[in-house]
């Protein structure tokens, strides 16, 4: 009896010490795996000045990527994509120069993005020859075209300190559709019948790495952040997406739970090579990230980060041909004109001046309307000079200007399709309409009013049976992003690029200013409404955000002009009658972020009619802007007619 007690307590001492070196082996780190990233560079080469500062420059990112290389364990270099097009380095060498440096700098992996088509496949095929990394997709069809096949594959697997990591490449479903380029290439799974059909080859082609054994899948994608975030749900298998397309700058990573408790981290870097990405992925021995040792974090690229004289030497005899254009002025900006999009659900300061240069072109063909799709415009304009270099930068594709003329019921559908995502690469911005939208309505159905210029000078609704002259670049024209001119008639097609256009419109101006929105403006309605429910009927706002100030606007008519600050309200010729009100009810502690809190104004508001313009027709119209506390987003009311006196 002694002996078998003894054996039993044996025997659980010994399960006991396994428990514990389980546990503590599962506590320790399986792989410290460091992958440097970038995204999304566009020819992005040399340094360049952007806000009176000099920022990115591929000599810099060498420098960093040297450095961390000597002082790291375990480091893979890669690109997510869109490494050709947005500067004259890729208008003179078509990508020789990007994939020369990706090679000088030692990147291990790339993933191709869009714009790798904008001189189609076979460009790509001639300049991804040359290249010393490896060229990842998972979902490019390019079977049609054998060559440029036998570059791109579907996954890589590395080793490091015995273990294996699977990279996988993946490109936006939305290829073709973006590049009118792609000739033969395709998207696998992309047959329209199935929105997340483009996921299937990806999601393959890690299952296919896990029954290698290979339990570390890192996917490098050129899809955009909420693409990312799609596929970080539907393949838990997967650990890391280092992402591109979306410029998005992901200061804080984004990290996706799956249901099993592993988890994905997401990064990004913005764009241009404005910073280098540096993420640290620490695996415990069952292949799962392990957090917090996980982290992630930008470095900028500045001035104070020295450039790796071979690179700068490179870059400096690349860059000979292109001096002229660094010399040549076409005019002067007397203030930013500023194209960080994200911060504009009203027109853009850059996009204005760009359709005001096409409808200033456009005069021949009698065109009164211009339209500019945003993934057109790469660059901001700073004040100062501007050079033939900077109109490059800021319209680098070879996209022509061309004349049509089109019923407004299909301007109208292109617009509600410009409004129908987020504020992304088909936004158009505008000359010669002014546009309400309501971004909470469905896609499809978000316009609240159109006007367009009158030849005499007014603004008319937008009739639908009416023709209207437009000028417009011929990507967007043949169906570049997804829209639609099919019924077009009288089309003009010119020769002029459009980085042309500008220059002559700043030729011809000699000075530009930009102006505050005055083109589109985002509204709610539901707002502002009348109350007729007592003796004297009253102007009532509900506000939706518990603290907020309000600014009460009356004008002629619906419309789109700026009010004090950079804020467009949805009324021609607008007044301020009172700004600063604090609602009658205000947000008691623990109020819910939605309560619908009241302010009115006794109607008809008499002594606060505008004076009347030659657009005006005696009508008087209200609306409210309301500022959230902390600087939150304006929200601005829909337009509402006021009861005749």
């Amino acid at each position: 009896m002694c002996v078998m007690r003894a054996a039993i307590i044996a025997l659980f001492l010994l399960i006991c010490q396994a428990n514990a070196q389980s546990q503590q082996a599962s506590k320790e780190p399986g792989l410290v795996l460091t992958i440097l990233h970038t995204n999304d560079l566009h020819a992005h080469d040399e340094p360049f000045e952007e806000r009176g500062k000099s920022v990115g420059g591929m000599a810099r990112i060498a420098h960093l990527i040297r450095a961390i290389r000597k002082s790291t364990a375990n480091v893979v270099t890669v690109d997510a994509g869109d490494i050709f097009q947005g500067t004259p380095f890729f208008k003179l060498y078509h990508g020789e120069v990007e994939v020369s440096l990706l090679n000088q700098l030692g990147y291990d992996l790339y993933t191709i993005g869009n714009h790798e088509f904008d001189e189609g496949p076979e460009n790509l095929e001639k300049q991804l020859k040359a290249a010393r990394f490896d060229v990842l997709s998972a979902n490019i069809d390019a079977s049609a075209l054998p060559g440029l096949a036998a570059i791109i594959k579907p996954s890589v697997v590395k080793e490091f300190g015995g273990q294996k990591v699977g990279f996988v490449g993946a490109v936006t479903p939305d290829l073709v559709a973006m590049s009118l380029k792609t000739g033969a290439v395709r998207v696998k799974g992309v047959d329209g019948s199935n929105e997340s059909g483009w996921i299937a080859p990806i999601k393959e082609e890690v299952e296919r790495l896990t029954a290698q054994g290979v339990d570390k899948i890192v996917l490098v994608t050129h899809a955009g952040l909420e693409r990312d975030k799609q596929l970080a749900q539907a393949i838990p298998e997967v650990d890391a997406i280092v992402g591109g397309h979306s410029h998005t700058r992901l200061n804080k990573p984004i990290v996706v739970g799956h249901a099993d408790g592993s988890r994905a981290i997401i990064v990004q870097a913005g764009c241009y090579g404005r910073a280098l990405g540096k993420l640290e992925l620490v695996f415990d021995h069952r292949g799962r990230l392990v957090f917090p040792g996980t982290r992630s974090r930008l470095i900028n690229i500045t001035s104070a980060v020295p450039q790796t004289p071979d690179v700068k030497r490179y870059l400096e005899e690349k860059g000979r041909p292109i001096a002229s254009l660094r010399e040549t002025v076409a005019g002067v900006a007397l203030g930013d004109f500023d194209n960080r999009f994200s911060r504009y659900p009203w027109d853009s300061p850059i996009g204005d001046l760009v359709c005001d240069a096409l409808a200033d072109a456009g005069t021949r063909y009698g065109a009164t309307i211009a339209l500019q799709n945003r993934g057109g415009i790469r660059a901001r304009i700073d004040r100062g000079l501007v050079t033939m270099e900077k109109i490059e930068e800021v319209l680098p594709f070879d996209n022509r200007l061309m004349f049509a003329t089109v019923k407004g019921s299909a301007l109208a559908r292109a617009l509600e399709y410009s409004l129908s995502g987020i504020l992304g690469a088909r936004f158009l911005d505008v000359h010669g309409l002014k546009i309400a939208y309501e971004p909470a309505r469905p896609a499809g159905n978000r316009i609240n009013f159109v006007l367009a210029k009158a030849p005499d000078g007014s603004w008319k609704e937008l009739n639908p049976d009416a023709p209207y002259k437009i000028a417009l670049n011929d990507f967007t024209f043949n169906g570049g992003e997804g829209y639609e001119f099919s019924a077009a008639a009288d089309v003009s097609r010119t020769q002029d690029r459009l980085s042309k256009v500008l220059a002559d419109y700043l030729i011809k101006k000699k000075k530009v200013t930009p102006s505050p929105p005055n083109r589109i403006v985002p509204v709610t309605s539901g707002l502002l409404t009348i109350d007729k429910s007592g003796k004297a009927p009253k102007l009532k706002v509900n506000c939706p955000v518990p603290g907020a100030h309000m600014t009460l606007v009356v004008g002629s008519g619906p419309g789109v002009e700026p009010i004090a600050g950079p804020i467009p309200v949805p009324v021609s010729n607008p007044r301020i009658i009172e700004t600063g009100i604090e609602p009658a009810i205000k947000g008691r502690a623990g109020a819910a972020d939605n309560a619908q809190l009241e302010h009115s104004w006794q109607l008809p508001l008499r002594s606060y009619r505008p004076p009347e313009r030659s657009d005006s027709r005696g009508e008087l119209w209200a609306a409210v802007v309301i500022h959230p506390p902390r600087r939150g987003s304006p929200i601005i009311s829909a337009p509402v007619r006021l009861p005749s006196d």
